[in-house]
């Protein structure tokens, strides 16, 4: 679509007019005296350089005269353009102060459909370049978009709002907002809301409460199905209770893990605004889960093994949540571990984050490897780090992406066998999340994974001890007693 050009106004038609035929006039006297000087130098009476000169004296005469002679622009008519020249500049520079001061893309779109104005927002979304008033069709380019700004543009004077899909990436979801613009020259106005995240969160919450009913389903359903044999079929066989019953409580105490963990998961996502204010010692945490743990694993017949310094390893940390951090890594390697394995649970102290995140999870050579979460604690400050190392089967490659999801398990039946509840690595993530930490991954098929954790240590911080924060003995305590990790396990 071509713009047609301004049509111009009356005051400036009857200018035109009045200055047309001084403007012909002075075009005809000038021809007439070159011609003469020109006539003059063909027939010899002047030379030709005294003719170019003269001609030019002459024209330079001629326009002398014209500018002199022209009468100027009446004071009222000056007044009026300079008035409304202002008026227009001055709405302008307001309009776009109103939308430079807006935290959301906006821009103004006049009448003749081209951009008169749009703050850094949305020059940066559409990709606006300079100050010249591009064509909209040319700068928006979605059909829904312009369709709406039609509208706008229209004699209704309804506003709308449309939701489209703009930016590189395809899940970026934005709400537009057009209404007539009503003020000055007219045209219409187009602010945009963000609403990417708020579709990730609906997702997210979708899929979280799609999963925890698969979950909460399959125990349920066994019980049901139970109960509804021993009152019928089995009413008369009391022998067979006995076994019914068994499957019965390994199937409540499964939802009660899986409730457990929900609950712990939520609370931990809650509070992962808040960084931690107590200082403890992770070798200790550390220790003592170890020590609660190591009779399962007996039981299991995989040994345990222990290498860090028995104390030193202050950090700013929840006593609670490391430990459950913990407790997830060695429960899992010994869930999944076959008899007569070993599973090896080292800690310690480096110099800063980034050696941290290398003796936490890059100590195999060429094997699969993900970091879940890379740590935001960055620069020279010490770390501490957890690795924990099992000789079981190993994880595809293809699984690790997804690891730290929700309910994510590499092997269901086998998860569900040894009692998992797909939560165990959300824990995880969510807790260095909130610690400032990373969390990584490394494993091979047939020889075993490597979980590993690290944080920011205390001594070497750069703030030091944040507002509020307590030093004492440590206050951590394990999320469910030695029983209770037994039944689990």
């Amino acid at each position: 679509m071509v713009a047609e050009p301004p049509k111009p106004t009356p005051e400036e038609t009857q200018l035109r007019r009045r200055l047309a035929p001084r403007v012909r006039d002075l075009a005809v006297m000038s021809v007439l005296c070159v011609g003469v000087v020109l006539l003059l130098a063909v027939s010899g009476a002047l030379g030709w350089v005294e003719a170019i000169t003269a001609s030019i004296v002459l024209v330079a005469a001629a326009m002398a005269y014209y500018v002199g002679s022209t009468s100027p622009e009446p004071i009222e008519l000056r007044k009026e353009r300079v008035e409304q020249v202002l008026a227009e500049e001055g709405a302008d520079g307001a309009l776009q102060a109103v939308l430079n001061a807006l935290p959301v893309p906006a821009l103004h779109i006049g009448p003749d459909q081209r951009i008169h104005a749009a703050n850094a927002a949305a020059r940066t979304l559409f990709r606006i370049r300079g100050d010249q008033r591009s064509l909209a069709a040319s700068v928006i380019r979605n059909p829904a978009l312009l369709a709406s700004l039609d509208i706008a543009l229209s004699a209704r004077p309804d506003a709308s709002k449309v939701e489209v899909t703009l930016g590189s990436s395809a899940d970026q979801l934005w709400l537009a907002h057009i209404a007539p613009f009503q003020v000055g020259n007219g045209g219409a106005l187009m602010v945009l809301e963000d609403h990417t995240l708020l579709r990730r969160a609906e997702k997210a919450r979708a899929d979280f409460l799609a999963n925890a009913s698969h979950e909460l389903r399959t125990p349920l359903t066994s019980l049901a199905g139970f109960i509804e044999t021993m009152r019928g079929p089995a009413r008369n066989d009391p022998e067979s209770w006995g076994r019914f019953l068994d499957i019965m409580f390994n199937q409540t105490e499964r939802m009660k893990r899986l409730i457990a963990d929900l609950l712990s998961l939520s609370r931990i996502e809650f509070g992962e605004h808040k960084p931690p204010q107590t200082v403890e010692d992770i070798a200790d945490l550390i220790a003592m889960t170890v020590a609660a743990l190591r009779p399962v694993a007996d039981e299991r017949e995989i040994e345990l093994v222990l290498a860090g310094p028995e104390e030193g390893l202050r950090a700013i940390a929840d006593a609670d949540e490391v430990t459950q951090v913990a407790q997830n890594l060695i429960a899992n390697a010994v869930k999944y571990s076959p008899s007569g394995t070993r599973v090896s649970i080292s800690f310690g102290l480096a110099p800063s984050m980034e050696a941290a995140q290398v003796r936490a999870g890059r100590q195999w050579g060429n094997v699969g490897r993900i970091t879940v979460l890379q740590a935001s604690h960055r620069g020279e400050s010490a770390g501490i780090w957890l690795r924990v190392e099992d000789e079981g089967p190993g994880i595809d490659r293809e699984h690790l992406p997804r690891l730290g999801q929700r309910f994510y398990r590499v092997d269901e039946s086998r998860s569900g066998q040894a009692g998992g509840t797909g939560l165990g690595l959300a824990i995880v993530k969510h807790v260095m999340l909130r610690h400032r930490g990373g969390f990584v991954v490394e494993s091979e098929p047939g020889h075993g994974s490597a979980f590993g954790v690290w944080l920011p240590a205390l001594d070497q911080m750069a703030d030091g001890l944040p507002a509020g924060a307590a030093t004492g003995e440590t206050g951590g305590t394990l999320q469910a007693p030695t029983d209770a990790l037994a039944k689990s396990l």
